[in-house]
C-alpha cells in the first residue's frame, strides 16, 4: 500500500534524520518521572508542565533551548530513564509512520560525570556514576528493544557540544567504538550565535575542526548544525573545515549565492525542520520566502525533521502542513523522503534496503 492510515490524515512512511533524543521526551514521561524523583519542574500540574516547556511563539536560539534545563534533569545520570525515553521514542515514531530515524545526543550532558555543576558532578570512579559511554549504552539498547517492539529501525548521532571542545576526543572514540552497535555519525550542536553562556569558544574551535577531520579519516559520517541562527559562513566552514555530508538546519546558506550554489553543487544535504526554523527565530515571519520552499524550487538535497518535538510540540504531519501552506505538493515530501533516506548514514547495505522500502512505499523512481 501506498499510504497508512493514522486517525483522519493519510501520511507516508517517513524518514527523519535530524531528531534530538533529549529533545523528544514525552511530557508525560518527564512528569511521571519529575514526581518520582522529587525533581521540582516549577509547576504543579502536567498542564502547567506542557504550558512552560511548549514555545508558542517566536524568539531566539537561546529562548528555545532553555525549557531544556528544566526537563534534562529527569534523564541525566539514570540508566534506566535513558534506556526508556529511547524505548519511547521507537513508539512515537512508528505511530507517525516513520519506517528509519536518526536520533542525535550529547552524551556528556546525559552524564553525571561531565556538564553538571562542580558541586552535583559524579566522580567516573563513583559506584553511582553514569559516564557517557554508560550513556551511549543504555540508549542503544531502549532503541533496539523498540526497533523489536514497533518493526521500526533507529540509529544514534552523539554530538560535540558548542563551548565544550574538551569533550570532541571522547565523542568521537565513542562514535568509533559504537559504530558496529548503532551510532552512525558525529555532529556539533548548541548555540550557534553565541548568545548562550559557554565557555568563551568561537562556536568551532581548532580542536573540533581536527576531530571531525579526524573522523573522516576513520570512516565516521559527520553532520554538524550550521546556518540556522548563524550566517551562511557557518555553513561554509562546516563544509570546508569540519567535512560535513549533511547541514543542521542550513536555512542562511540562502543569504549568500556562492555558498548556497556550493551547498547545490556538492549535493550537500540539508536537514530541514520547519516549525523550529520559526519559533527560534531563525527564519522571520516576515520573510516573504522559506528557505525550505527555495530548497525545493532548487531541487536542493534536503528533508524534513521536527528537531525537538517536547518543545515544539508537533507532529510531522503537522511540519508537512505548514510546508503545504507555502506551497510544496506532495511530490515534494516524496522526493524529501527519498533524499533523506539516500543521505542517511546507514552502511551502504542496509541504505540500499531503506531507498528500496521508501520507492516502493511512494510508488514513486525519483
Amino acid at each position: 500500500k501506498k499510504y497508512k492510515f493514522y486517525g483522519h490524515l493519510f501520511i507516508y512512511l517517513q524518514v527523519e534524520l535530524h531528531l534530538h533524543l533529549d529533545g523528544s521526551l514525552r511530557i508525560t514521561t518527564i512528569w511521571e518521572l519529575a514526581q518520582k524523583k522529587g525533581i521540582d519542574l516549577g509547576c504543579n500540574t502536567l498542564a502547567e508542565l506542557e504550558n512552560i516547556v511548549r514555545i508558542r511563539r517566536p524568539s531566539t536560539l537561546a529562548e528555545f533551548l532553555k525549557p531544556y534545563k528544566i526537563f534534562m534533569p529527569i534523564i541525566i545520570g539514570d540508566p534506566e530513564a535513558l534506556e526508556r525515553v529511547a524505548y519511547e521514542l521507537c513508539e512515537d515514531q512508528a505511530k507517525q509512520g516513520v519506517c528509519y530515524f536518526e536520533a542525535r545526543f550529547s552524551p556528556h550532558l546525559c552524564s553525571n560525570t561531565h556538564g553538571l555543576p562542580p558541586d552535583q558532578v559524579v566522580s567516573p570512579d563513583d559506584d553511582k556514576a553514569v559516564t557517557p559511554r554508560k550513556v551511549v549504552e543504555k540508549v542503544l539498547e531502549g532503541l533496539r528493544r523498540g526497533e523489536k517492539d514497533f518493526n521500526i529501525k533507529a540509529r544514534v548521532i552523539l554530538c560535540c557540544m558548542v563551548g565544550q571542545s574538551s569533550w570532541d576526543e571522547d565523542v568521537l572514540a565513542l562514535c568509533v567504538e559504537f559504530k558496529l552497535q548503532g551510532v552512525v555519525g558525529i555532529d556539533i550542536a548548541g548555540d550557534e550565535a553565541g548568545e548562550v553562556e559557554t565557555d568563551n569558544e568561537e562556536n568551532v574551535t581548532m580542536k573540533t575542526i581536527e576531530v571531525f577531520q579526524k573522523a573522516e579519516r576513520l570512516g565516521i559520517h559527520r553532520t554538524a548544525h550550521a546556518g540556522e541562527a548563524g550566517p551562511a559562513a557557518n555553513v561554509d566552514r562546516a563544509i570546508r573545515e569540519l567535512r560535513v555530508e549533511r547541514i543542521g538546519h542550513g536555512y542562511h546558506s540562502t543569504d549568500d549565492e556562492e555558498i548556497y550554489n556550493q551547498v547545490l553543487n556538492l549535493g550537500i544535504h540539508l536537514e530541514a525542520c520547519p516549525y523550529s526554523s520559526y519559533l527560534t527565530g531563525s527564519v522571520p515571519l516576515t520573510t516573504q520566502k522559506h528557505p525550505i520552499i527555495r530548497y525545493a524550487e532548487d531541487n536542493a538535497n534536503f528533508s524534513i525533521s521536527r528537531d525537538g518535538p517536547t518543545v515544539t510540540g508537533t507532529t510531522l504531519n503537522d511540519e508537512y502542513d505548514l510546508l503545504k501552506c507555502m506551497g510544496l505538493k506532495e511530490v515534494h515530501f516524496a522526493r524529501a523522503n527519498l533524499n533523506a533516506a539516500r543521505a542517511s548514514f546507514l552502511p551502504d547495505e542496509e541504505k540500499q534496503e531503506l531507498l528500496e522500502h521508501v520507492k516502493n512505499m511512494h510508488g514513486l523512481s525519483l
